[in-house]
């Protein structure tokens, strides 16, 4: 199955992944986590996601939203 990876970092750190059917939804959550900042002692903390298409996915191995 093809599907896509909203895949996000935290100050260059890779903190997750989730795979999504539709590209749509896909850039949904991008746009509403993409570029959130908050404080962390006294240094700021950005998360930065972005989609990308993934051609093969074994959905018995991984969950597809």
């Amino acid at each position: 199955m093809t599907a896509f990876l909203l895949a996000c970092t935290l100050n260059g750190i890779v903190n997750g992944g989730i795979y999504f059917k539709n590209v749509n939804v896909c850039i949904h959550y991008k746009d509403v986590l993409d570029n959130q900042t908050f404080m962390k002692g006294d240094e700021p903390q950005t998360y930065e996601c972005i989609c990308k298409l993934v051609p093969f996915v074994d959905t018995d191995k991984v969950k597809v939203y």
